[in-house]
């Protein structure tokens, strides 16, 4: 069996990233679907330099460099500074949790003054899941929370994630796209926002594309949203916009309502 390895100009390209801050970060709201109000920023990161296209392939030098810890640190750093005013969601690489920089006291995370949320995907306990359960007991303990993503983009062992006490669980895309009312998907996405209700987490709809989706997602019972219909991720941190046509179906919900009194 062949191993694949990142070409030896990425992985050299990856320490001056770090050293030079080659990095910007861009933020999506995270948006309270009972309020219409956002409740934190996803921080994502974007690589400003030409030595890679997009950050899988950032972080994949850095793992076969083994500086993940120091790429994430830095990520972190510039994600807190840039937005003191909110909630973060922190996107972790599974390699960072076996460098624990996560558990460092002097990393960024403890020092944003308002809660933060390290996103883990939903494969990574499956891997890693004694580490990952270390670790976090760790930082759970300073005010940090754990979110598992993408769940049902895969394979998705729910034991493990009632064993992580995930504050929030996000549902993949795949779950959202077309998500319509009176049809077994939507059986389905509401069945498992119940689940993780009565597992004390709280659920995110992601990739809210479109004005069903959302209105689908509202009706499943989804605490928050996020995607593109709302605001796409951008830089400085950007307000969440509300569907005009979505008000309008709201309004005619409860004149029809009222006609029926």
């Amino acid at each position: 069996m062949v191993r694949r390895t990142s070409p030896p100009l990425q992985t050299d390209a990856i320490l001056k990233v770090i050293e030079e801050r080659q990095v910007r970060v861009v933020y999506q709201p995270v948006v309270d679907l009972a309020t219409r109000k956002t409740f934190a920023y996803e921080a994502l990161v974007r690589p400003t330099t030409n030595a890679f296209d997009n950050p899988p392939s950032m972080f994949a030098a850095a793992v076969a460099k083994g500086c993940t810890g120091e790429l994430g640190r830095l990520i972190r750093e510039l994600a807190i500074a840039a937005c003191p005013d909110f909630p973060l969601f922190l996107n972790i690489h599974p390699a960072e949790l076996n460098e624990r920089y996560l558990v460092q006291p002097n990393d960024p995370i403890f020092n944003h003054e308002k809660d933060v949320y390290l996103e883990i995907t939903e494969a990574v306990p499956l891997s890693h899941f004694r580490l990952c359960q270390s670790i976090l007991s760790e930082v759970r303990g300073r005010g940090v929370y754990l979110v598992v993503d993408d769940l049902g983009a895969g394979y998705s062992n729910l034991k493990y994630i009632a064993d992580l006490h995930p504050r929030v669980v996000k549902l993949d895309r795949g779950l959202i796209a077309g998500l319509a009312r009176d049809t077994r998907m939507f059986k389905l996405v509401s069945a498992i926002v119940v689940l993780c209700q009565e597992l004390d987490a709280l659920v995110v709809a992601e990739g809210i594309e479109t004005v069903e989706e959302l209105g689908a997602v509202c009706d499943a019972g989804a605490t928050f949203g996020q995607g593109y219909l709302l605001a796409r991720p951008a830089f400085p941190p950007p307000a969440a916009v509300w569907p005009e046509e979505l008000r309008a179906r709201a309004r005619l919900t409860r004149r029809s309502l009222r006609r029926r009194r």
